[in-house]
């Protein structure tokens, strides 16, 4: 059994779903301390400049340790069609901006009250658009002592062995952070999956890298993207 511990992102980049579709079980680490510049309340996408800007996620001010699940969006502001006049840049422009534009509005406008669960809805109906499995699980709702976490990596092995998994699979930027040593001596291997993220046309005259998988939908086929994410290597 193949497992993955990620923090629920913001219309990530495709590297997400790379973790996503080469794992059994994919665990939300929504217990993890929100962390206000890091990618669970925002990406990236092309502004009408041609330049990477961020569309955002607004939430309810919280104290610094509060964990993820329990972030409260904001119903004061506009922001969610604030979010959307900025994908609209992509209308004259993007060939499957037709079906797409509907997936990521009916994904904004969800009913949610919280940024986790925002996130979530989103992810599956993304995952469902590209026909590829998400079986999530949220943190919150496992029933593990974590009491004894003393190191970043050990949060990993914990669900690994709740689970019984004999693989546990991270992005490449865990890799300062992750013992494959201490995941092997407890009989599970550790790996880290590269996407590579090819080049595709954006218009552009340069083309920009690791934006939000609205990007990536809007100007690649289902089969395309599902290709792309299987273009990854193993570290």
């Amino acid at each position: 059994m193949k497992i993955v511990l990620m923090q629920p992102y913001f219309f990530p980049y495709i590297g997400y779903f790379t973790l996503i579709r080469h794992s059994d079980v994919f665990v939300v680490f929504d217990t993890a301390q929100y962390i206000r510049r890091g990618w669970v309340h925002r990406n990236r996408i092309v502004g009408s400049n041609g330049e990477p800007i961020y569309i955002n996620a607004s939430v309810v001010k919280a104290p610094q340790n509060t964990p993820i699940h329990q972030i409260e969006l904001s119903s004061t502001l506009n922001w969610k069609q604030e979010i959307l006049n900025k994908i609209k840049v992509y209308k004259n422009i993007a060939p499957h901006y037709p079906e797409v534009y509907p997936l990521i509005e009916d994904s904004i406008n969800h009913p949610a009250s919280s940024l986790s669960d925002l996130n979530l809805h989103a992810l599956t109906r993304i995952c469902d658009y590209l026909e590829v499995p998400y079986n999530f699980v949220r943190l919150s709702e496992l029933e593990i002592d974590f009491n004894d976490v003393r190191h970043p990596d050990d949060w990993g092995l914990k669900i690994s062995q709740y689970y019984k998994a004999d693989t546990y699979i991270n992005a490449p930027g865990g890799q300062e952070f992750y013992s494959k040593e201490k995941y092997k001596k407890n009989d599970i291997e550790m790996l880290f999956y590269k996407t590579k993220l090819a080049a595709y046309d954006q218009k552009l005259p340069v083309f920009h890298p690791a934006l939000s998988i609205i990007d990536v939908m809007m100007f690649n086929t289902k089969k395309e993207i599902r290709q792309m994410i299987d273009d990854f290597e193993v570290l």
